[in-house]
């Protein structure tokens, strides 16, 4: 699979999780905002109920009072009440039925209610007219003939409540037999001996033309404590149910209760025994749940669309500098390997532009060593054919020697013959080949032979001194390293002196490295020349160790740089190599070693 199509992929799944996380989010944020909006649509509501009860109640008991606030009304009322004690002249009587009659039926009365009934002990009843709402048609029906007022079913909680306005829950109206209409009344027992009750009734009915911002919201009037006024839904039964009791009890008002999946919640009257609870018994309709449904999930396609479509867009984008560099690399090779030029053109991210650089820095690194490479298998034949034409002179040497000796034996001279040996093994060691890299014993052996020759050579003139741990004759060293920096010391030791010179080789091994210091006492060497070294034993040690390149050694050149180039390829950064004057004093001091743990029961 593609990087760009494994990018679309990875970017797709974290679009997916990140637009169900937002359609989630959205949908608890809008169901949380619904829920709060129902609940408080739900007290709306019953705050709503109970100021719509408050202003009907309000209208039957402002028709009480006004019929006990006319006079005449209240006269005729007081008639009718003494008639039943005593004898009253039938004339006033009469005219106290007519006045009540009369003052019960006015358009003030007849507008705000169904009906107001006046009756008493004495089995008189009046009752005002019915008003047809829409024209003036006005209607007198039939009232009930004979009753009696202790087999009135609900009048016992009126009297009970001396003068004060009682609500009488759902009942026939008792007053029409032909005609029943359900009705709920607002009834008072006027004070006085004999002085009868009114009533104002109101149709049933008119519950259904209560006004709600929510038609899904239910509700129950109760009154008096606790009887059942009236239940917006007809399948509710006659009496309060006991967990709306209970309901009813521990409900605050204004508070939210939520039971059984269903949201409560009451508001009471202030002016009346009544109280309203209002409830919805799923306060989340199926319609409402869809809807939010939908929501979340247009809003998670939307966004996952959208991230679809930048994801697309913007791995193109990315991806086109990797592309580019794809066909560079599919074109390269050895003949155009620094043709990368056209790359810095590229557009891209900062880490694409990185890796554009890291590779046009790889091409060059390995222009560089096919360079090297060619240049040191040009070196290699060199080295092959030079080590060809060395073997040829080395035999011609050694039958010379053989020669020389065989005269000096002749002569009976030994110290030639010495001479002859040691020439013969150093002839032997140098010209070997096949090793590149021998033991410190062995090189001291060989730097034996060489300082033998040496005194032979400039006679009393020099002292040689050896002190190397015999623990050191095991390390590994290149090939002639010490005969190189002792032949330095003769070189400059002898220079421009008549006087005795010393040359001592000294190894020493400590816990984390060892050493070999080989020392003069000749007039060491001017700071220029020392300047000169020390930077082309610098130059050569980035060439190796920074720049991986091949070390160039001229025929001739610097002895100690020679053997600093030889010993840093076998040692690398463990390597010891310091030379320079001897501070405070007279000569100049090598030290090369190896920084490395040497057991000493080696």
């Amino acid at each position: 699979m593609k990087f760009r199509k494994k990018m679309v992929l990875a970017y797709m799944t974290v679009a997916l999780l990140v637009s169900l996380i937002l359609g989630i989010v959205v949908a608890k944020i809008s169901l949380e905002y619904e829920t709060t909006s129902q609940q408080n649509n739900l007290l709306v509501t019953a705050k709503s109920y109970v100021t719509q009860m408050d202003e009907r109640l309000r209208r039957m008991d402002a028709i009480m009072q006004y019929i006990l606030s006319d006079t005449n009304l209240l006269e005729s009322i007081t008639w009718l009440a003494e008639a039943q004690g005593r004898e009253v002249p039938n004339r006033y009587v009469l005219d106290a039925k007519s006045e009540l009659s009369t003052g019960l039926s006015t358009e003030y009365t007849m507008k705000n209610c169904y009906r107001t009934v006046f009756f008493n002990q004495n089995s008189f009843l009046t009752s005002s007219a019915i008003y047809k709402t829409g024209g003036s048609d006005r209607r007198t029906e039939r009232l009930i003939t004979d009753f009696k007022v202790e087999e009135i079913p609900y009048l016992e909680p009126v009297i009970e409540a001396d003068g004060r306005s009682v609500i009488v829950t759902e009942h026939l109206d008792y007053w029409v037999p032909s005609e029943p209409v359900r009705v709920y009344s607002l009834m008072k027992a006027l004070r006085g001996e004999g002085m009868g009750f009114l009533e104002v009734e109101s149709r049933m009915e008119t519950f259904d033309t209560l006004e709600t911002s929510d038609p899904d919201i239910d509700f129950l009037i109760v009154v008096n404590g606790g009887e059942l006024l009236y239940a917006s839904d007809e399948e509710y039964g006659k009496e309060l149910a006991e967990d709306d009791r209970r309901r009813m009890k521990e409900l605050q008002e204004d508070v939210i209760r939520t039971e059984d999946g269903a949201i409560y919640t009451k508001a009471s009257s202030p002016d009346f025994d009544m109280e309203v609870l209002a409830y919805k018994k799923s306060f989340l309709l199926e319609k409402e749940r869809r809807r939010l449904f939908s929501v979340g999930f247009l809003i998670t396609l939307a966004t996952f669309g959208i991230s679809m479509l930048m994801v697309i867009f913007w791995s193109g984008v990315l991806t086109k500098p990797i592309k580019r560099l794809q066909e560079t690399v599919e074109n390269t090779n050895i003949e155009n390997l620094q043709d990368t030029k056209h790359l810095e053109k590229v557009g891209g991210s900062d880490e694409l532009q990185e890796l554009i650089q890291a590779y046009q820095a790889m091409t060059a690194r390995l222009d560089r060593a096919l360079k090297n490479e060619k240049q040191a298998a040009l070196l290699q034949l060199q080295a092959q054919f030079d080590t060809l034409q060395a073997q040829v002179n080395p035999h011609f040497i050694y039958n010379v020697l053989n020669t020389i000796s065989s005269r000096a034996v002749l002569d009976n001279d030994e110290a030639i013959c010495e001479m002859c040996g040691c020439l013969g093994n150093m002839l032997r060691y140098s010209t070997n080949n096949k090793e590149r890299y021998a033991a410190v014993k062995k090189e001291l052996e060989y730097l034996d032979d060489y300082f033998y020759l040496l005194k032979a050579r400039h006679d009393s003139k020099l002292d040689v001194s050896i002190d190397v741990d015999e623990i050191i004759g095991k390390q590994i060293i290149p090939k002639m390293t010490l005969q190189q920096l002792v032949e330095n010391c003769v070189k400059h030791g002898f220079k421009n002196t008549d006087s005795r010179v010393y040359i001592s080789v000294t190894g020493r091994v400590y816990e984390d490295r060892w050493i070999i210091q080989v020392q003069d006492n000749g007039p060491g060497i001017s700071e220029q020349m020392l300047r000169k070294l020390q930077e082309k034993l610098e130059e050569v040690r980035e060439d190796i160790l920074e720049k991986s390149m091949t070390a160039e050694m001229e025929i001739g050149g610097m002895g100690i740089a020679n053997t600093y180039t030889r010993c840093l390829l076998l040692y690398s950064e463990n390597l010891i190599f310091e030379a320079g004057n001897v501070t405070g004093g007279r000569g100049f001091l090598v030290t090369v070693g190896q920084r490395t743990r040497v057991d000493r029961w080696d």
